[in-house]
């Protein structure tokens, strides 16, 4: 039995030192696929924490199919969504991505910085429809299928996301690059 069968297991009969050795385990790629999603920290926090406890009530109904990782951060995703749901958040929002650690001060290091730093910006200014459906693709490794069922959207529809998802953020990162201020939206309304 894998170690991640043997925490399961102490879950689903109760073991609270099982369930810390999960949430120590899990807490930070969560946390990331919230605050990815979600652009605010606190909420990411909130939506982290609640993503555990609903994981630990649900515990039982989990099979051992498939990943463990993936049925956690499943169920943070849907908690992202009906946040974002709820709160019909339409306006951009204020706080960034992640920082990444110091560069060691070398040139190339420095430009990676940059590019990355560039891109975590543009990522904000996309509209919450298409930030999702890009976490969910490249950050989080979901295929089309699956994010047409996480969203329940069919496949040619998250294709279709996906492509001018990426077509705007680009859109974004050239405005960047130059300087100038589109009089065109990129976001969608």
């Amino acid at each position: 039995m894998n170690q991640d069968n043997k925490l399961v297991e102490g879950c689903k009969s109760g073991d609270p030192n099982a369930q810390i050795e999960v949430y120590r385990k899990y807490y930070r790629p969560i946390f990331n696929t919230c605050l990815r999603i979600i652009c605010n920290h606190a909420d990411a926090e909130d939506l982290m924490q609640n993503s555990f406890i609903d994981a630990f009530g649900k515990i039982k109904t989990y099979k051992g199919h498939g990943n463990f990782e993936g049925w956690l951060k499943k169920i943070a995703v849907n908690n992202c969504l009906d946040f974002l749901n709820k709160k019909k958040q339409i306006e951009k929002p204020t706080e960034t991505l992640p920082d990444i650690p110091e560069p060691n001060g070398n040139q190339e290091d420095e430009f990676i910085e940059f590019q990355v730093e560039m891109i975590k910006n543009a990522m904000t200014k996309l509209h919450i429809d298409y930030r999702i459906v890009l976490s969910l693709y490249l950050f989080e490794g979901y295929d089309h299928e699956e994010i047409g069922q996480i969203l329940k959207i069919n496949q040619q529809n998250v294709r279709t996301r996906i492509s001018r998802a990426k077509h705007s953020l680009l859109g974004i990162i050239k405005m960047q690059m130059t300087g100038t201020k589109s009089t065109v939206n990129l976001e969608r309304n």
